[in-house]
């Protein structure tokens, strides 16, 4: 019951931050009047299930795109040119999105089942977890990692399934239901946690290599205290960044744990990271660039507020975001302007673009994927 309770409140706290449809909630701001100086077009579609309210995360590797669709189908497609390489049903409703990583595709279900498949779409192995799954697995050097509802982060061997380690952490008394998957780097596991913390395990024994505040709960009541890290952790060389809702963005030293900066930001959404910048989206929908070395404000852009706006992703200078009626947005890195915008099908974007290539991978909450790019001979 006090599981229960957790879930459903937290599922209240984003409601309140990312949906128009609330009493209280701001109104979205117009859609911004774009100059189309960067020319971006739909490469291809395709339909992969039904509308829904889960976000699906799809999964690149290679040549591979592997995407999950409402309620139970998992659909491999060619990334160049959409055409389905194979399609299969699972045996149970997915939950949260795929993992995929050298010879395993995984996937887990809102009733906590791990189910891994190999990259033709033959069934391996499934494995029963403490709880629901409503990140993405992540894979890596044969390993499949994932993190449930209850805060627990468990490893299995992509060849069996056999579980390998479990690392747990106490729960504060109200969370948010957390759809943030875990970041896998070399041979290291980074996870946000409930609480506001962000924690690096070893790859193989899952040992803590050491766990740093990104924010300190604070407030009077506990849905004020809530503090929790709901996005991936970002990484890029040494460094390694995560933000926390009703909390900050935080830089560590990769290695050691150790702070580089930090500032005052709220985020359900998430970060991306290049060479010179940290870009955050922060939850009223405003697009954030810091300076990566300082975390000094470089340019904010506002023109999206109270658009449920996705998390960034980067493609050499351009910020890529998408919003609740499917729109995409395409920012200048240097100053944060519109460079072009570009409709799909109406519904929903609730996740993060996918950099494959040269191209953005949208899935939208309709069930429909898109590949976008510039079109061809644009640079």
């Amino acid at each position: 019951m006090q599981a229960l309770y957790r879930i459903v409140v937290a599922s209240s706290v984003l409601a309140l931050s990312a949906c128009g449809t609330v009493s209280n909630a701001p109104e979205p701001s117009p859609l911004p009047v774009v100059a189309q100086t960067l020319p971006v077009t739909t490469q291809w579609r395709a339909s992969v299930g039904d509308k829904t309210l889960f976000r699906f995360v799809p999964a690149v590797d290679a040549e591979l795109l592997v995407v999950a669709g409402a309620p139970d189908k998992l659909q491999a497609l060619d990334v160049v040119t959409g055409q389905s390489r194979w399609q299969i049903k699972t045996e149970q409703a997915i939950a949260g999105g795929v993992g995929l990583g050298a010879d395993v595709v995984a996937v887990g279900s809102i009733k906590g089942v791990v189910l891994a498949y190999d990259r033709t779409g033959k069934f391996l192995w499934k494995t029963q977890a403490s709880s629901e799954i409503m990140a993405p697995p992540a894979v890596s050097n044969g390993i499949v990692v994932v993190k449930t509802g209850d805060g627990r982060i468990s490893a299995y061997a992509g060849a069996d399934g056999k579980q390998l380690w479990q690392y747990q952490k106490q729960l504060p008394s109200l969370i948010l239901r957390n759809y943030a998957a875990v970041t896998i780097s070399g041979d290291v596991v980074y996870a946000g946690m409930s609480g506001g913390r962000l924690v690096a395990l070893s790859l193989q024994d899952g040992r803590v290599k050491w766990d740093s505040p990104v924010a300190v709960p604070r407030g009077a009541t506990e849905l004020e205290r809530v503090t929790d890290v709901v996005a991936p952790p970002v990484v890029d060389g040494r460094m390694v960044c995560a933000v926390a809702y009703q909390g900050r963005v935080a830089c560590f030293d990769a290695a050691s744990g150790s702070a580089a900066w930090t500032r005052e930001l709220s985020s359900w959404s998430g970060l991306a990271m290049d060479y010179r910048y940290v870009y955050a989206v922060d939850a009223a929908g405003n697009v954030n660039a810091f300076e990566r070395d300082s975390g000094r404000s470089v340019w904010r852009q506002d023109k999206l507020a109270a658009r449920s706006v996705s998390a960034p992703a980067l493609l050499g200078k351009y910020l890529v975001v998408a919003d609740f009626e499917g729109y995409t947005h395409y920012l200048n890195t240097e100053d944060g302007s519109f460079v072009a915008q570009l409709a799909t099908d109406g519904a929903r974007i609730a996740v993060s673009p996918l950099v494959a290539g040269e191209h953005f991978i949208m899935q939208t909450l309709a069930g429909n994927v898109f590949s976008i790019g510039l079109k061809q001979g644009a640079k």
